[in-house]
């Protein structure tokens, strides 16, 4: 083989190398002043000490939350402790608290909202407060949270590890105490599949195979 085909060869074995390696999940970003702020949870938000079971124990606040590769997103409702009716909406889903009881905590058993498919970039979802049946308190999707930061009336927190990120509303009831514990929502992405590291190998090493036959045939004819 001459030195131009082994540098084709292990150009083409190192394409797949960084294919088979890339890693996809949850990101947060900030273009909006003010500038993303990572907090510990504050002591009165009523999950935090089951949150830290979870090892979660801080949120980032003024931000936004996106995928940065093609795939989906199942999200589960955990709990809340607000008299508002909360509502979280993103796509064709929507899951609403109700006004009573006012705590609840679903970590041992939680909700299923649902599966959004084809996501990739900024996530597209909203949060929602009623005081009653037609009564909004206000409305925050996650494009206008990037302006959002510590002290506001109403926000969305973030918690992000790699496929798993939790989503903490505050809907204004107690006034900006950036406690976030009004609904809890937790989404898990699911990249595209692609070719397990093996199954690339193996097809690398096929046009390998198909590439020295052609060649023996060659030198033959």
């Amino acid at each position: 083989m001459s030195l131009k085909n082994y540098k084709i060869v292990g150009l083409a074995t190192l394409a797949l190398g960084v294919v088979s390696t890339a890693q996809a999940g949850f990101v947060t970003t900030s273009n909006v002043a003010p500038v993303s702020t990572t907090i510990g949870i504050v002591n009165n938000n009523e999950f935090k000490s089951i949150l830290a079971g979870y090892g979660v124990t801080e949120y980032t606040l003024g931000a936004k939350l996106g995928v940065d590769e093609l795939g989906s997103v199942t999200y589960w409702y955990y709990g809340k402790e607000a008299g508002y009716n909360n509502v979280f909406t993103t796509g064709p889903l929507s899951y609403e608290t109700g006004y009573s009881p006012t705590w609840q905590n679903y970590f041992a058993k939680p909700v299923l909202i649902g599966t959004v498919d084809d996501l990739w970039g900024n996530l597209s979802f909203r949060f929602c407060a009623y005081n009653g049946p037609g009564a909004p308190v206000g409305c925050v999707n996650n494009a206008q949270n990037d302006a959002l930061g510590i002290n506001s009336v109403q926000s969305i927190a973030y918690s992000v590890s790699g496929n798993t990120a939790w989503l903490f509303w505050d809907d204004s009831g107690a006034g900006p105490d950036d406690n976030h514990d009004d609904m809890i929502i937790k989404a898990v992405f699911t990249p595209k599949a692609v070719p397990e590291p093996a199954t690339l190998g193996l097809f690398g090493l096929g046009l390998l195979g198909v590439w020295a036959g052609s060649r023996r045939r060659l030198r033959k004819a």
